[in-house]
């Protein structure tokens, strides 16, 4: 259950910076509805879920092997770390989601497109996924990382159906302020997944 839930915030942290895919979903939802909104969204989470499993793969080939297990959980704790950072400093800045570019046929393929070109993804994934599962489970197996992947897809569609509801029925509310809280709120737990994971790390050693 804990890591269900952990996973669940993992997901919801994570999209909740991407804001590329934010600024389009928004733009739609103003402009076309609920619908629209989430489609792109929808095809973000599509291409982020190939990248999840692709990486949950790698997690379960590299389980066994020690030194990996390590390297991918400090790997795991600096993307946390990192993304703590950068939302934080967004926090501070109070910067808000903004895409410059055209987006007249933003839908669930082009969300799809900006999260499935993004190999980042696969980095970020395979050194959460292995630092998440290692620290919340003793003897991780297949039924684990499905639980963390299911957790990470809902906590994505949480985010996603609240950004394209707000979009649309509540334009007014995407705010700096808005924006500020939850770049604060995930900025502080991501920084503590990081340093949870670091300081399991040094325990085991």
């Amino acid at each position: 259950m804990i890591l269900f839930l952990t996973a669940i915030l993992i997901g919801f942290v994570f999209y909740s910076q991407q804001s590329v895919t934010t600024a389009i979903a928004i733009r739609q939802g103003r402009q076309r509805g609920f619908g629209a909104a989430f489609a792109v969204m929808g095809g973000a989470l599509a291409g982020d879920a190939l990248w999840l499993a692709a990486a949950l793969v790698v997690v379960a080939l590299a389980s066994q092997i020690e030194p990996l297990r390590v390297i991918f959980s400090v790997v795991g704790s600096f993307f946390f770390l990192r993304l703590a950072w950068g939302a934080l400093i967004d926090a501070r800045q109070g910067a808000i989601p903004r895409y410059n570019g055209a987006n007249a046929d933003a839908g669930f393929q082009a969300g799809g497109r900006i999260t499935f070109r993004n190999p980042y993804a696969l980095g970020f994934w395979v050194g959460a996924a292995t630092a998440t599962i290692l620290l919340l489970t003793t003897q991780p197996g297949l039924p684990d990382a499905v639980v963390f992947f299911i957790g990470v897809v809902l906590g994505a569609l949480i985010w996603n159906s609240l950004i394209a509801w707000l979009a649309a029925q509540r334009p007014n509310g995407l705010t700096t302020g808005f924006f500020r809280i939850v770049n604060s709120v995930g900025g502080v737990l991501a920084a503590l997944f990081g340093v949870m994971v670091l300081w399991s790390i040094l325990a085991r050693g």
